[in-house]
Parts: C-alpha cells; structure tokens; sequence
C-alpha cells in the first residue's frame, strides 16, 4: 500500500465515483453528512501521499438528502461532477458542477429538472470530450412519457449549454439509462432498459442528434437491462448486463452492436449456478478481449465474484462454472493433534449431515455426527478414540463429512 486515507462525519458516509488527473491526484464523489442531511461531497486527495487536499459540498435548498453520481477530470485537471439535489420529498434536479482543482472553487454549475428523488440508484454520468466539453447523461421522469433519456453538452469554460436532447422511444415507455460513454469520433452512447429490453443508444456529440438505437431481449423476452457499456477498437458497442434465462434465472447477457446501425454483432450469455447472475462492470483490453465483472448467486454459497473474459473480433461463450459443493470441509485444527481435533464444515442450507472417521484402510471407526444441522458453520470434536471408546494408535486417519449426496474429506494425524 502506498498510502490510505479516511475521510469521516457522525454519520454513514458514501464513495459513488473516482478518477484521476494526468499528475496522478485523485479526485471522489459521493455523499456526507451535513446540517441534518446527506449532501454532495467533491474531495481531493495528493496522489504523493493522499492527504487531503480540498473537500466541498453541494447541498439541496430544500434541506433533503443529497448524492453525488459520477466524476470525470478534464484535460486541465479539473473535475467536473454530476449528481443529485432535492427539490421535495418526491422530485430532484440533477446537478452539474465543474472545479478548480487548485482552489477547489466552484467554475460553474448547471441544474436540469425532472429527476426522481432516489438517493439510492445512481441516474446520471458525466463525460469529457476531446475539447474539455462536458457531456451529461441522465433521466428525467413525467406521467406522460416515464422516464426519458436526456443529453446535455456544456462548454469546459462556464458551462454553457451547447445542445440538450430530450429522447422518448414511444409512448410512456420507460427509457432508462444505466451507463455512457463516448467513442473514438466523440459520439455519445448510453444504455441501459427500453420496454424490458436492453437498450443501447447513440447520440452524434456535435449536435445531439439521435444516430441509432439497438436492442436486444432474452430468450423470454421478459426483463433484460444493459448495466455497463464499452467501445471496442474496432468501434463495435459492447453492452453487458442481467438477462432473463429459459429457467436459468438471471444470466449475464453480453452484447456487440454495429457502430454504424445499431444492428446486433454479436451475443453471448453466462449461466452461473442457475440463480441470479449480473454484469456491474465492462473493459476492454489492449488486444480488444471484453472483460466482464459482476456477480454469481445462488442458495448454496450466496454472492460469488465473476469475471469473464471474451476474445476480441468474434466472441466464443465462456465455459461454465461448476456449482459449488453442497458440504464443505474446511478445517480440521490441530493437525497434527492429541488427543483431541475439532472439525469445521460449513453448509449452505440447513439438512442432515454425516460425520464419520476412517482409518488408513477405508474402515470406519467412529461416528461423529449423524442428524440435522442448521445452515452455516458448524464444528464436531473427535477424541482418537474409535466408536467403543477405544484410543487409537499414532496414525493417519480420514474425516468425512456427507450431506445431500456430496462428500468432503481431510486427511487427520494422530500422534500418541
């Protein structure tokens, strides 16, 4: 570790976002606690040794809760943030705000109107362009309409709004995004959920103008939402996310779409354990290979971390993963021991469990347990002595745990 550094109020404190300028400082987003509330706190951190160098906030008028969202640093050093402010208990408005990275000043600030007051899901991202132009992506929401996606391009200098788009699919469809980026020529992309589809759409960055939308629907075609978004170098779209499965639950659905239409490339899907599987985050590697991250579940173990890893150009479906063991053995301590070891195991639902002893030969010499545990971590002792009460010889011996039909083993030393 190079340095650490905490930054602390009398209440729960939230990191959102974080990026880096060229010398190496970083700067974070997120949210403290206030006078009485939560507000946006902007802070910067000395990339040497992580001190602190300026923190500021950006609090409602309303006295409501407030949060930052995401962060990008121009070409000068200066961060810029989006976030959200309250305007009543049910509405916000999604703010905009540039500093000077000396000072920690603010240069400007934008507020566009019609958010949804949740302090808990992050709706809105920001973006740098070429010329330090800041790109906004967010939603608003409207009983007519639902929620629409909506693009705002500010100048670098004093935030002045060169374009702002507006875009509905249909109707009160609810269009809501979920990730942006911008490609190689500057264009902007978001994506996120259209009508229960993913939905990856582009925005050309001179004007705002919409380019093209694409889709893309599970198996189902129940619920499926792009959470993360990357441009390949070939320029080909890449959107991951959760996708309902044909009785797989939620798989991760990764997708290419064309850079000139929209139209689908390419899809793969990742089946876990046959639960709730999802995509949080999406890179692109240096050859090109698409690098997934998010989670697995399932009953017996829970959240796993998953991460994939898809060939550049043509994608092949990553193998699967085998569902965890429904028993664990996962220690036996001490070992060598005498007279006396404690055997742990976990399991991941509550069920009847066998816990028995063998010696070197396979045979069976005592019986630990034999009946119902709870789910979790429990624990057995074996004295060295066989199922009569006999001690046992110096040896090597074998503890076996069964339940639901799977077996673990660890090897035991016993020295007299």
């Amino acid at each position: 570790m190079v340095w650490s550094e905490t930054y602390s109020t009398p209440q729960s404190e939230r990191l959102v976002a974080a990026a880096c300028d060229q010398d190496g400082n970083l700067y974070a987003v997120g949210r403290a606690f206030g006078t009485g509330y939560f507000d946006i706190v902007v802070q910067k951190y000395a990339g040497d040794d992580g001190h602190n160098v300026w923190t500021r906030s950006i609090a409602s008028d309303a006295s409501l809760d407030d949060v930052g969202w995401d962060i990008a640093v121009d070409s000068q050093g200066r961060p810029v943030v989006c976030g959200m402010v309250g305007t009543t208990p049910s509405t916000a408005d999604v703010v905009v705000a540039a500093f000077d990275p000396v000072s920690g000043l603010e240069d400007w600030r934008e507020l566009v109107p019609g958010a949804v007051a949740n302090p808990e899901v992050i709706a809105g991202w920001v973006a740098v362009a070429s010329d330090d132009d800041v790109i906004l992506g967010t939603r608003t929401w409207s009983s007519a309409t639902g929620y629409d996606l909506v693009l705002r391009r500010y100048t670098a200098a004093d935030g002045d709004v060169v374009w702002a788009r507006q875009w509905n699919s249909s109707g009160a469809v609810a269009d809501d995004p979920r990730a942006l980026a911008l490609d190689a020529a500057g264009d902007v992309l978001l994506a996120g959920v259209s009508g229960g589809d993913y939905l990856v759409a582009k925005f050309a960055g001179a004007t705002g103008e919409p380019v093209w939308q694409g889709h893309y629907a599970g198996p189902p075609d129940w619920y499926d939402v792009a959470t993360c978004l990357a441009v390949a170098p070939d320029g080909t779209v890449v959107a991951s996310g959760y996708s309902d499965g044909s009785g797989t639950g939620w798989d991760v659905a990764t997708v290419g779409f064309a850079p000139a239409d929209g139209s689908r490339v390419w899809s793969l899907r990742f089946d876990g354990h046959g639960e709730s599987d999802e995509a949080r985050a999406l890179a692109i590697g240096p050859a090109g290979d698409v690098l997934v991250a998010g989670y697995c579940y399932s009953y017996e173990s829970g959240y796993d971390l998953l991460a994939l890893c898809y060939a550049a150009g043509a994608p092949t479906q990553a193998p699967a993963i085998a569902a965890p063991p429904a028993v664990e053995l996962d220690g036996a301590w001490p070992n060598p021991f005498n007279p006396r070891v404690t055997l742990a195991f976990t399991l991941p639902r509550p069920g009847p469990v066998r816990v028995a002893v063998c010696d070197s030969r396979g045979r069976e010499v005592a019986v630990l347990a034999d009946g119902p545990r709870p789910a979790g971590l429990s624990t057995v002792d074996w004295d060295g002595r066989d199922g009569a009460g006999r001690a046992l010889p110096s040896g090597l011996y074998v503890a076996v745990v069964e339940a639901a039909g799977h077996r673990s083993s660890r090897k035991l030393t016993l020295l007299r």
